[in-house]
């Protein structure tokens, strides 16, 4: 039996009488969720817990008799004004006996579709409360003490701006979401009621179940699950634990509809390469998820989430997609731009809401992409532009992201960590920091293969769909198998990757001490071709179009895109000076992000950086010669020389 004070409406109610004890005169309601209003206004177990429902009957002029209000008293609609009138007669009585009816509170409710429609009737009944009466004089202290044991109930579908002439007098009670002890009973209520045994749903999948129902109300939840009893995802004897599961996904997706910054993500469609490190971390975590009460009775912290930046095109939006996979848990985006509103404080209540309902789909994933920009206006001079609001909301961020409860982990990307406010760099916002950099040859080469592979899967789909006549005549393969391999990618990346036009000098300091230093020969940039994940994505898709393929006729090939064919075009674009990668045209950028991650500490996302962020001399600004550093890859020789020939030449200059 749950306890009715830790149950949902006993929670509401009890916010409520807080709010009458502190004198507040309006309590305001955030909620489309009707039906939670009049469980807590005539519901069996919430019935006289605010004030006693009663009002009087005068069967005769010498009896008057108190009886209950019941639900057929609840209120007329006002079809003028599209709002509900207050409750009739609620609360009050007017005995014949001529008695005080001033002792006896009332309380009244409005529903709305915002305050615009009933400020006016609000404002007036603050004025009473506080004694004014509509002509200016004050009332009578009988009366005043009357009306203040009384409270204002406003509702509205979705949370609004409070005018600023009633808000000082209002208090907001958000509905706070179901207990899991209450969705269990509400689970074992509905089965119950259509004749189907509890024990068919095991321990396990009804933890999942609660889990996914959080945030729901009690309506919805009973309403899914006569869904699935009648697509037979729940039978008399049997149960569908993937058709459950894709029902409640799918009722969450939806509930997203109508958020304003939230957005349902697909899962990746293929996984992020070389950052071992990060994927580690989250698969080491993916028990916490799994069973986030378990883990909370273990005195496990649900961890926060992490925030990864460095240069574009390395992977970071990718692997936000891959931790929903890894971690099992659905991808919502929060677009910080489509929060920004017109009026005043419409921009932090849309953060408030979007805030609210990811908590609502925990335990989820978070994406926040490219962060900076979502918080560019967080900093002193942007709040005088634009009148404090991306402070404000940067604000309520950081709050809610130190003291939410709820699993919804946060995976925040960067592309400019120059950017970033340093109040997310402070512990206890991120659980942990990691950081994307130039991919080494290997690193490289894995990308290659993972776009390869996951293109050949894909053309295999599409293959299977086809009628068996068709798919006969057409190639088995969009891509020769061998390139695959890693090995193949390895060969074209150190034979094109351009020429090394670092070297080392020995340069004296202004102490008058020799230093061994790699720097360029001369004063242009090198064009080397070195590159982003982005980079090579960009150089497949170029190397297939120069390919061209004629249409095949018959099956006259095993793969369309042969092994001899894709080394060719791969080589005569990177070889060209047409094909300029980010590490070619960017190197000032890649410093300036390089400087950013040695200050705030990062950690690498691969494991292993090839640049060793430990060398870096903060003090002369100096990248220091490593003498016994030897290399497996070409490639990774002049990527090595070339950024730190750029750290040397640019440092100084940056700080």
């Amino acid at each position: 039996m749950i306890d009715f004070n830790e149950a949902q409406i006993g929670k509401i109610l009890e916010q409520i009488k807080q709010a009458m004890l502190a004198n507040t005169p309006v309590v305001y309601i955030p909620t489309a969720q009707i039906e939670i209003i009049n469980e807590m206004l005539f519901g069996q177990d919430s019935c006289d817990a605010l004030v006693p429902r009663v009002y009087s009957v005068s069967k005769s002029v010498s009896e008057t008799v108190i009886e209950k209000l019941v639900p057929g008293d609840f209120g007329k609609l006002d079809q003028n004004r599209n709002v509900f009138t207050s409750i009739q007669d609620n609360y009050e009585i007017e005995p014949s006996n001529g008695a005080d009816s001033g002792k006896m509170p009332r309380v009244l409710v409005s529903y709305a579709q915002d305050w615009g429609k009933i400020g006016n009737s609000v404002f007036n009944y603050i004025k009473a409360y506080i004694g004014i009466k509509k002509s200016g004089n004050y009332m009578s202290p009988k009366r005043i003490d009357a009306i203040r044991r009384s409270v204002y109930i406003v509702v509205t579908p979705k949370e609004e701006n409070i005018p600023a002439y009633i808000s000082p007098y209002v208090k907001t009670v958000r509905i706070p979401p179901l207990s899991d002890k209450e969705i269990k009973a509400i689970i074992e209520s509905s089965l119950n009621s259509n004749g189907i045994d509890n024990h068919l749903i095991d321990d396990k999948l009804m933890g999942q179940m609660i889990i996914s129902f959080r945030g729901m109300a009690g309506s919805k939840i009973k309403g899914l699950l006569a869904l699935m009893i009648s697509q037979q995802s729940i039978d008399f004897s049997y149960i569908d634990s993937t058709g459950i599961m894709n029902i409640i996904r799918s009722e969450k997706k939806q509930m997203l509809d109508g958020c304003i910054g939230l957005k349902w993500e697909k899962a990746a469609i293929s996984q992020a390469a070389g950052l071992d490190s990060i994927t580690k971390w989250l698969e080491d975590r993916k028990s916490i998820f799994d069973d986030t009460e378990l883990s909370k009775s273990q005195h496990m912290d649900i961890p926060n989430g992490i925030l990864i930046s460095g240069i574009p095109g390395s992977g970071k939006s990718l692997m936000a997609k891959t931790a929903s996979i890894i971690l099992d848990l659905p991808l919502i985006s929060l677009d910080m731009g489509a929060l920004l509103g017109d009026l005043m404080g419409e921009s932090e209540h849309n953060m408030i809401n979007a805030l609210i309902m990811a908590e609502q789909m925990a335990p989820c994933v978070l994406w926040i992409d490219e962060i900076e920009k979502a918080f560019s206006g967080s900093s002193q001079a942007s709040s005088q532009s634009d009148g404090g609001v991306g402070r404000r909301m940067f604000g309520k961020f950081l709050m809610w992201l130190q003291e939410k409860s709820a699993a919804c982990f946060v995976f925040a990307t960067s592309n400019d960590i120059t950017s970033l406010p340093p109040e997310l760099f402070r512990s206890e916002r991120f659980d942990r920091k990691f950081f994307t950099f130039m991919p080494t040859a290997k690193e490289c080469a894995k990308i290659f293969t993972s776009i390869i592979k996951f293109q050949n899967k894909e053309y295999g789909k599409e293959l299977e769909r086809m009628p068996l006549r068709i798919r006969m005549q057409q190639p088995k393969q969009l891509f020769a198998p061998s390139l695959e391999s890693e090995e193949v990618w390895l060969d074209i990346i150190n034979e094109c990757c351009a020429d090394d036009e670092c070297e080392l000098e020995n340069v004296t300091n202004d102490a008058g001490v020799e230093q061994t230093l790699y720097l360029w020969k001369s004063a242009i940039r090198p064009k080397n071709k070195l590159m982003m994940g982005a980079d090579i994505s960009a150089l497949i898709k170029e190397a297939k179009f120069r390919i061209h393929p004629k249409p095949l006729k018959s099956n006259e090939s095993a793969v369309i895109y042969g092994e001899k064919q894709m080394r060719n075009a791969v080589k005569s674009i990177m070889q060209s000076d047409s094909f300029k990668p980010y590490g070619e045209t960017n190197l000032k950028d890649i410093v300036k992000c390089f400087l950013k991650l040695h200050e705030n500490k990062f950690e690498s996302a691969a494991g292993k950086c090839i640049i060793d962020f430990n060398r870096f001399d903060d003090d002369r600004k100096i990248y220091m010669y490593d003498p016994v550093l030897s290399w497996e890859n070409r490639y990774d020789k002049i990527l090595y020389r070339t950024i730190v020939g750029a750290i040397n030449r640019y440092s100084k200059e940056m700080q």
